[in-house]
């Protein structure tokens, strides 16, 4: 870590989630929650046509921000014996079981199947509802090439979320593979 930071560089960096951390020394800590900050408002710009799930991500932005503001402030005032004692981790450590773990595989399963009810709403809502409204009232066939972003945003959706779920047991069996061998 910085052992002596500039408290004006200090208070600059504190303003964007993670660079105070970078600035600090902690390169891993900082780039995760500078992620989680910058994924927070893709997701929310993403799922905006999707009114509770751009809510959800866009009341994350905030407490993102909070939550990094006072987590650098708090490693910024620290006195230099602890400075020495402090590990630069991921938000989510090691120890927490990415990609393995109990407590992930089941975390790693919710937010699949949240991706998959996101997916199939947002082809029904965008794509497949206005289809179906707009074929039977006017025949439309333009309005079908005009969606095709929409139905390969839900397919995407859908399949990440797939992935979240089968992933580890792809690993397992690829792991049980090579031990055979």
């Amino acid at each position: 870590m910085h052992p002596n930071p500039n408290n004006s560089l200090c208070a600059l960096f504190s303003l964007i989630p993670g660079a105070g951390h970078m600035y600090l020394g902690l390169m891993k800590r900082g780039a995760s929650i500078m992620a989680a900050f910058f994924a927070s408002i893709a997701a929310a710009a993403f799922f905006s046509s999707l009114e509770l799930f751009g809510y959800v991500f866009g009341l994350l932005i905030p407490v993102i921000w909070f939550v990094a503001f006072f987590d650098f402030w708090r490693y910024s005032r620290m006195p230099p014996e602890e400075k020495a004692l402090v590990q630069d981790e991921f938000i989510v450590p090691k120890g927490a079981g990415l990609p393995g773990g109990a407590a992930m595989g089941k975390v790693r399963v919710i937010g699949g199947i949240l991706l998959i009810l996101a997916g199939a709403y947002q082809l029904y809502r965008i794509f497949l509802f206005n289809y179906m409204y707009q074929f039977l009232h006017s025949q439309r066939v333009i309005f079908f090439f005009e969606r095709i972003p929409a139905l390969l945003g839900g397919v995407g959706i859908i399949a990440v979320g797939l992935l979240l779920i089968f992933w580890k047991s792809r690993q397992i069996k690829r792991e049980a593979g090579s031990y055979e061998e």
